[in-house]
């Protein structure tokens, strides 16, 4: 079993505006990494007849939040990447899946927040988009890496689940930025 469950963000900013050191930052860690972890352990895998590839990306590989353009390809590479390994390896009963959650408290949530002038205020801000209301936990993300680790998971492979409490279900992204559901109130 091998689980790629790291990530890091970017400085918020815009495709024209973003630094190439911070792009390169971040597809490093978000994607190459998780690449190179799979390079050297699908050999091992093969010998061993079989595996299981889990990769945490995020619902940001799936709707993109403004001005997060590295984190959001990164993850959206990993998400193909995932079915791409999937494709290429399931003739070894590798099985490769991905893992896609949404507000999760964590440390780099609390980054986000912590700028604000009420963090708690601007994560209840967050969670009014999400139809259960709440936040995940990293046990809750943890649960659906089990998932995809055990026999339970069989025959799943090139998938990604995502786990964020229909928040995508009720996909709408606000913050600051000059796309037209940003702007005032249409005529």
């Amino acid at each position: 079993i091998l689980v790629n469950n790291a990530g890091i963000d970017q400085p918020m900013a815009g495709v024209a505006e973003l630094d190439l050191a911070d792009w390169n930052r971040v597809i490093e860690v978000n994607l190459t990494g998780p690449f190179l972890m799979m390079k050297a352990a699908i050999p091992h895998m093969i010998e061993a007849r079989g595996g299981s590839i889990i990769n945490i990306a995020s619902l940001a590989a799936l709707v993109n939040p403004p001005r997060l353009p590295a984190y959001c390809v990164s993850k959206a590479g990993l998400v193909s990447l995932t079915k791409q390994a999937a494709v290429d390896y399931g003739v070894n009963k590798i099985r490769c899946n991905c893992v896609c959650p949404g507000i999760t408290e964590t440390p780099m949530l609390w980054e986000h927040l912590n700028v604000r002038p009420d963090p708690r205020a601007a994560l209840a801000e967050r969670l009014r988009r999400v139809p259960m209301g709440v936040s995940l936990s990293p046990l809750d993300v943890a649960k659906a890496i089990l998932y995809f680790s055990c026999e339970d998971s069989a025959g799943v492979t090139g998938t990604s689940l995502t786990i964020d409490g229909g928040y995508l279900a009720a996909a709408e992204w606000a913050g600051d930025g000059p796309t037209a559901f940003q702007a005032s109130p249409h005529p």
